[in-house]
């Protein structure tokens, strides 16, 4: 308790930054496509709305650049976040001037992807930073502040957009939109110069994905950021083309995926910090691949006809793999940071764990579906669990290596 009161003025900055982080993608991914489609755009002028968001996964081909440069009078981090999170608030201000109509769509779709790529880069500085402050089970509960943050950001950005912008138009949404990066930017002035890893100085120029590739763990964390990414996918993203396919409702499908969303922030981020506080980083991450294999199994028992598709069997199964989702994304992250906290490229780390598993989710997105189309849904939710069985054995072969490593440093000390 006395060291979140003693870092409240970090531990808050960083909460919106991270809730301001999700707001573009938000924006136009999830809002942009629907405005449009309502404004009278066609559906093949929409389809390429999604590649806004591919910077989160290229980013980590320039993290070692926000590494390895920066202004020191301004400190390591707030040399970029700065800048960036300016960029975030201006390219929202210009929407709130355009309007989000069909006549202006390709101003905007320009203006959210300078956005998109603002946010991405800040975000490499921002858990940066996380990873240089904080460690122990603090750290895991900044990562739970993390995955909710963005994920809230997104919900702000896409379904709080259409409701807002049904009141008040597009302008004033947009307008209200850029207070919240605007509210963060303040925080980080604010906050100061306060980076522990410029006292003393670090090197320029050091950063670089080869080295976080030859760290022991890089590979295993690669590997379980990739698996547990396309678990997720496997277990809620064909689930509802599944649900569609057996005729529900959009609406139904629609208040299932916001159900399940707020499962995530509230319950899979919080247990997911809880589980890591009481049964350590491994465990936590296994038991977390096991609740995504088993909603996996549960919809694939449903698609093969061996369970009847029912109401609650369908609510139960996205809240199980909603769960799973808020505890590994908190569990992986809190292993990258702690990993990154430990070397001088905190941001270069972390950011190669969350790319890869930005690129799961394509992967899975992507080549689920089709697969899928080749041996129906039964098979594709089956795969599905067999990526979590992988998932669980890397985690299993950590927590073991962990134990190792603790009974040999016990040996040493005696």
């Amino acid at each position: 308790m006395f060291e979140r009161y003693r870092h409240r003025g970090v531990i808050a900055t960083l909460a919106l930054l991270y809730l301001s982080q999700g707001i573009p993608i938000g924006l136009a991914m999830d809002a942009l496509p629907t405005l449009l489609r309502q404004d009278g755009a066609p559906l093949r002028a929409l389809a390429f709305l999604p590649l806004v968001g591919l910077p989160w996964v290229l980013k980590f081909l320039w993290a070692p650049w926000v590494d390895n440069h920066w202004f020191r009078r301004l400190g390591r981090r707030r040399s970029w976040i700065l800048p960036m999170q300016g960029c975030v608030v201006v390219c929202l201000l210009g929407l709130a001037a355009l309007g989000l109509d069909v006549d202006n769509a390709g101003w905007a779709v320009a203006l959210l992807a300078v956005a998109s790529l603002a946010s991405a880069t800040q975000d490499i500085a921002t858990d940066g930073m996380a990873a240089e402050h904080f460690s122990g089970d603090l750290l895991a509960k900044v990562n739970a502040i993390q995955v909710a943050g963005v994920m809230i950001g997104f919900f702000v950005g896409g379904a709080g957009s259409l409701i807002f912008s049904g009141q008040f138009g597009t302008r004033v949404t947009c307008l209200v939109l850029a207070g919240l990066p605007l509210a963060s930017l303040c925080c980080v002035l604010a906050l100061g110069r306060d980076d522990p890893r410029e006292r003393p100085p670090v090197t320029a120029a050091n950063a670089s994905l080869l080295c976080f590739l030859r760290r022991p763990l890089a590979p295993s964390l690669l590997a379980l950021a990739l698996l547990s990414a396309m678990t997720a996918v496997s277990g809620f993203g064909l689930s509802k083309l599944y649900l569609s396919d057996a005729g529900w409702a959009l609406q139904d499908i629609g208040k299932l995926g916001m159900s399940g969303g707020l499962v995530t922030v509230l319950l899979g981020c919080g247990g997911g910090a809880w589980l890591i506080r009481r049964v350590g980083l491994w465990r936590g991450l296994a038991l977390g691949v096991t609740l995504g294999g088993g909603a996996a199994l549960l919809w694939s028992l449903q698609a093969g006809h061996w369970l009847r598709l029912s109401e609650p069997l369908a609510w139960t199964c996205v809240m199980i793999g909603s769960l799973s989702t808020g505890i590994t994304s908190v569990a992986i992250l809190t292993a990258a940071m702690r990993v990154a906290g430990q070397g001088e490229q905190a941001g270069t780390d972390v950011t190669a764990v969350q790319s890869t598993r930005d690129l799961g989710e394509m992967l899975a997105s992507s080549f689920l579906v089709s697969l899928t189309a080749q041996i129906g849904y039964a098979g594709g939710f089956v795969s599905g669990a067999a990526l979590a069985l992988l998932a669980l054995i890397v985690a299993l072969r950590l927590q073991a290596r962990e134990g190792t490593e603790s009974v040999q440093r016990a040996g040493l000390s005696g």
